[in-house]
């Protein structure tokens, strides 16, 4: 009798990168969140040394302190529970989440430029996550976002360009 499964080919296995997840730790009573720079329990898939991984997330940790909160800032976090300190708590937890973002895409940009065959990227869906991984062809760094990856766009086909307002050909 003859199998009726075709056997197994390019198109029929699904392709995962390999990518090294950098693990996360919270810090000062789970007010900011820390990368893990020990490579003890990361695995690093050979993509890169340990000596290398401590020292590039060491320096992405450095990156990132100047977005923890202050003495202040947990001060109010801890007196929320009166009318006064809750407003000027969540405008500091605002304001120090987009510092921490754009310090955070700026060293990932940083990563990114200092290491052509690595490509570090900042996951924010299903769940927040940074991954190391080696880059391919696909990985196109813009300079308006280190972390889009671009479609790569077919030969001998333009993308359709949008003008203004009532756009259309002989307009009314």
């Amino acid at each position: 009798m003859m199998n009726a499964d075709p056997p197994p080919g390019p198109s029929s296995v699904p392709t995962r990168r390999n990518r090294i997840v950098v693990p996360s730790r919270l810090i000062q009573f789970g007010l900011d969140e820390k990368f893990e720079s020990d490579p003890y329990d990361v695995d690093l898939l050979g993509i890169i040394t340990p000596v290398e991984y401590t020292q590039h997330v060491s320096a992405l940790n450095s990156a990132l302190r100047p977005a923890r909160p202050t003495a202040l800032d947990q001060a109010a976090f801890y007196g929320i529970g009166t009318v006064v300190f809750t407003a000027p708590c969540a405008y500091a937890v605002y304001r120090r989440k987009r510092k921490r973002k754009k310090l955070l895409m700026e060293a990932i940009s940083r990563f990114n430029a200092a290491n052509p065959g690595l490509f570090m990227r900042w996951n924010s869906k299903p769940s927040s996550i940074l991954t190391i991984e080696r880059r391919t062809s696909l990985h196109c760094v813009s300079s308006s976002s280190p972390n889009y990856m671009s479609p790569p766009v077919p030969s001998g086909r333009l993308a359709p360009s949008f003008s203004g307002a009532g756009g259309g050909e002989g307009g009314m």
